[in-house]
């Protein structure tokens, strides 16, 4: 964290650390392999999005609180470090893009973690009913319905 509070995209991984103490030892253990390396990328494309999913899936409010109003911090720092920008969009906004739980988080989210992973809501619902959709047109799927009838 800077001088003035705000976080940035070398201080991210740490201030999530220091925010959420129980995440640290978890990240430890699953990404032992990185040999201690905080990869911002890695940190919430291969740890935060599965953990806020799990949190959604076991009803668990204060985990999915807890880590949007972190994401709420690093978006609004993020106004003056691009790096973080980047981040959000990628990760957090490529998620929220396609998530099934979209539904779910959406309460939580901050207005800055949407205007910055630019957040359409209800695309992704749009995008899952349209892919379940598009697999029910499949001729080997008509087929198997068929036989089902």
């Amino acid at each position: 964290m800077n001088y003035d509070g705000t976080v940035t995209y070398e201080s991210v991984v740490r201030e999530l650390f220091a925010r959420m103490p129980d995440l640290e030892p978890v990240y430890r253990e699953q990404f032992d392999f990185l040999a201690g390396k905080e990869l911002p990328y890695v940190v919430f494309g291969s740890f935060l999005i599965p953990l806020i999913e799990t949190a959604l899936e076991s009803h668990d409010v204060e985990l999915v609180r807890s880590i949007c109003a972190y994401l709420e911090e690093v978006a609004s720092s993020a106004n003056t470090d691009a790096g973080l920008e980047g981040l959000l969009r990628v990760e957090i906004g490529e998620w929220l893009s396609g998530t099934q739980w979209e539904a779910e988080v959406e309460p939580y989210l901050g207005e800055q973690t949407k205007r910055r992973c630019r957040y359409v809501s209800g695309l992704a619902t749009q995008r899952n009913l349209l892919k379940a959709e598009r697999a029910g047109r499949k001729p080997i799927t008509r087929l198997l319905n068929w036989f089902k009838e």
